[in-house]
């Protein structure tokens, strides 16, 4: 499913990584970033994880909520247009699967990826991942 989103900020927590980096859980700086997301707002109804300002294998990522807070970061979330992939159950099994799913549509579709915002969208029943796409392919 395709969405036009409209720009919109989330505030929380951020860090620069990369793929090399992620690719080991003894480098990742993804999962210690969760860490401290959780132990510093709790347990949210409602969490985005955001990927922003790639630039080749690197790129940042923050976490965090629509509410704004006090000391927290503030990350932007880009208007364009996002292709959809959603999913229930438990994040920590889901979320690999569904970018397996996203790794595999790629590869095999005409839809080319914009990389300027890409974001996770949490509840308490589903998953959902926005992709940002060129916007000559909708």
């Amino acid at each position: 499913m395709i969405k036009q989103i409209q720009e919109f900020s989330i505030f929380g927590i951020t860090t620069s990584t990369n793929k090399k980096l992620e690719s080991d859980k003894q480098t990742s700086k993804i999962f210690p970033l969760w860490k401290d997301f959780h132990r510093i707002f709790g347990t949210p109804d409602e969490i985005y994880s955001v990927y922003y300002d790639y630039k080749d294998l690197e790129f940042k990522i923050g976490v965090g909520v629509k509410i704004p807070c006090q000391n927290a970061e503030k990350i932007l979330i880009k208007s364009g247009s996002y292709i959809v992939f959603e999913d229930f159950g438990q994040p920590e099994i889901i979320v690999p699967k569904i970018w397996s799913k996203i790794e595999i549509f790629f590869k095999n579709s005409d839809i080319k990826r914009a990389f300027l915002t890409d974001f996770e969208y949490y509840t308490s029943h589903k998953t959902q991942i926005y992709i940002s796409i060129k916007d000559n392919q909708c």
